[in-house]
């Protein structure tokens, strides 16, 4: 039977989508996806491979049932609207258990894994007996996530007329969810012909869980406009090597147009960068039988049904992250309010949650509730010092270990609730997102933040950073009201810039 007849009879098809590609980590290696299995076709095992350093080739590899197997098969990439963009032809081959065929080259438009608008590459598997027939269409579906965290924070640099050169100025770059440092990034003047003095920075990653990251730098002046941009616009590079890249600017032309990029002597930087942390994710979420067959790369791939196409039933097999299955079912205990048994009662509104989840978070809720106190009598804690948001942040925290996207007046409201509560790891969160972004204006608000909460380490380092800009602050109506407001603060602050 000629194989391009075959391609009428009743096959398996596996469809597999990995969502992030561009960030795959292994450029140099291949990816997988979850295994699947084939009862039709002698109950076999298998797995797709891609190979993203040459980002159109796909492999087809037999994980287990027998030592030896002839199939015909196809492999192909379908884009977004459902239909085949390339694919070998149909062919057949011989498997040997655990042994890669191929991989195999398929002629795209385009580089998968590295186009800006491929957030999804989506492969497809069709599979054929050699001999004889499958009793039935076959679909089943998977899924690959690699872990992504989009950061923006905006770096000042006080006093930036007497930077030396050669000098490195350090930024710390923290994630919002556990608050983990993930990168450096140093920015130093360097000399070149002419004495002209570059503006330069320095990318080192801090943290072995980062495996890819994009960084993007832009110059701020004072209305908000971004005048330069680094000069290489985007890095993706390998974590653990460190990267240099300079903006178009020197630091003359920077003092030239005072006026328009200088605040009071500060010079502010943007940054976008975005950290990859390998796979998160990878599932079978479905398998269908009965589906109808594609017979040519012109019609619609069946992951995209149609009307009438058969329904692909969930599998109980799923080879998910249990970790991240538990916080979606927490998290579905407070967005449902199922089974509470305590509110937690703002001037606004009552929001329902769970004792014993609390307790295991918070020692502060698990004295309360170990005791005969008032709240206990009533099943209600009267948290009227806190806002509905920063209760709703609090209780996402408590329940899943994410933080919602903080600026400045959420992070320090989550700062105070969090310390209230001694949730500690959530305070280190909130605590180094009030130190990446510090700047003139804010400054003298986390030096109060940081008094009244006893927070030693917070403090000394808001000090130190008032110290650095100097005038800068102190000429400021922010340091008036702290010198107006809180005497004695303001007077130990000053005590520490005459001590150097």
């Amino acid at each position: 039977m000629a194989i391009a007849d075959g391609l009428k009879r009743k096959c398996f098809t596996f469809i597999w989508k990995l969502e992030n590609a561009r960030y795959f980590c292994e450029k140099e290696v291949c990816i997988e996806s979850p295994v699947f299995f084939v009862e039709g076709i002698e109950k076999t095992k298998w797995k797709l491979r891609l190979f993203p350093i040459r980002t159109k080739y796909i492999g087809l590899i037999l994980v287990e049932g027998v030592n030896k197997i002839d199939i015909n098969f196809e492999l192909a990439f379908i884009a977004l609207d459902g239909t085949v963009m390339t694919s070998t032809n149909a062919m057949t081959g011989t498997f040997y258990e655990n042994q890669n065929l191929g991989p195999y080259y398929l002629e795209a438009t385009e580089d998968l894994f590295d186009s800006k608008s491929s957030a999804c590459v989506t492969t497809r598997c069709r599979m054929w007996k050699s001999i004889g027939e499958s009793s039935e269409d076959v679909q089943c579906m998977a899924r690959t996530c690699i872990g992504v965290e989009k950061r923006s924070f905006v770096w000042n640099v006080g006093n930036f007329s007497a930077l030396e050169p050669e000098v490195k100025y350090i930024y710390e770059i923290r994630s919002l969810k556990t608050g983990d440092q993930l990168m450096s990034v140093e920015l130093l003047l360097t000399k070149r012909l002419h004495s002209e003095e570059v503006i330069r920075f320095g990318v080192t990653p801090n943290n072995r869980i980062v495996r890819i990251y994009t960084m993007e730098f832009f110059i701020v002046d004072t209305f908000e406009n971004t005048v330069g941009v680094m000069k290489d616009g985007l890095l993706f590079h390998r974590a653990f090597t460190d990267e240099s890249f300079a903006v178009f600017l020197t630091k003359q032309e920077v003092m030239e147009k005072n006026n328009a990029c200088l605040h009071k002597g500060v010079l502010s930087f943007r940054g976008e960068c975005t950290f990859s942390f390998g796979t998160l994710l990878e599932e079978i979420e479905g398998v269908g039988s009965n589906c109808p067959a594609i017979e040519s790369r012109e019609r619609d791939c069946p992951c995209f049904p149609s009307e009438g196409s058969p329904v692909l039933h969930p599998v109980q097999d799923v080879v998910a992250d249990p970790k991240r299955a538990l916080i979606d079912n927490l998290k579905s205990m407070i967005n449902n309010s199922s089974l509470y048994d305590v509110k937690l009662r703002t001037s606004n509104k009552t929001h329902p949650a769970h004792k014993c989840i609390l307790s295991a978070r918070s020692p502060v809720f698990e004295a309360m509730f170990a005791n005969v106190m008032r709240e206990k009598i009533s099943d209600c804690v009267e948290i009227e010092d806190l806002n509905d948001d920063t209760v709703s942040r609090l209780l996402l925290y408590i329940y899943s270990g994410e933080i919602e996207e903080l600026e400045w007046v959420s992070a320090t409201e989550l700062y105070e609730a969090a310390d209230k509560y001694q949730i500690l790891i959530l305070k280190d969160i909130c605590s180094s997102y009030v130190k990446t972004n510090l700047c003139r204006s804010t400054a003298c608000d986390a030096l109060v933040l940081a008094d009244l909460h006893q927070d030693v380490d917070l403090k000394t380092f808001v000090q130190d950073f008032i110290l650095r800009l100097g005038k800068d602050i102190m000429n400021s109506e922010e340091w008036e009201h702290l010198m107006r407001d809180n005497i004695k603060l303001a007077a130990e602050t000053m005590h520490l810039l005459y001590k150097k």
